[in-house]
């Protein structure tokens, strides 16, 4: 399994790559556009370019939980849910999602106390270095840990 894990918003997308169990690279994509609908079609564009130079065949979704009682960050993040939902089913790419508590429990989150100096911020392919936003990348790897966590417990009961 290649897995390509994402933590996605409008405004970021963090993203490891996973071979199997092993971590191999991880990294923050900010989306290009003026508005957020214009963001939302660029992570579909990125997704389709990012498939090419990795070429994974799982990937890992965190559900948003939700944000009581803002309804623009619901719509928000259910058209991101949308593309990825999308992309998955016109390329036969397995997609296993995991919630905002299984993530926390893998220790590998935005809010753990070493992720803002120890995530290493990745190159990205089009030679953005994204310092911002180190948390989405821990959320990243976290997704990761959590979909190969769930996959194990499946596997072994």
């Amino acid at each position: 399994m290649i897995l390509l894990a994402l933590d996605a918003s409008t405004t970021a997308v963090g993203w490891s790559l996973f071979g199997g169990a092993d971590y191999v690279d991880s990294g923050v994509y900010r989306p290009k556009g003026d508005d957020w609908v214009s963001r939302v079609c660029d992570i579909e564009r990125w997704l389709y370019d990012v498939d090419v130079e990795a070429d994974y065949d799982t990937i890992g979704y965190e559900i948003a939980t939700g944000n009581r009682g803002n309804m623009a960050t619901h719509r928000k993040l259910g058209a991101v849910e949308f593309v990825v939902r999308q992309y998955c089913k016109f390329t036969d790419i397995d997609l296993h999602t995991v919630t905002a508590s299984q993530v926390k429990a893998t220790g590998c989150h935005k809010n753990a106390p070493w992720a803002a100096t120890t995530i290493k911020r990745s190159q990205q392919p089009d030679g953005y270095l994204d310092e911002k936003h180190p948390g989405d990348e821990a959320d990243a790897i976290g997704v990761a840990l959590a979909v190969i966590r769930k996959a194990r417990e499946a596997e072994y009961g």
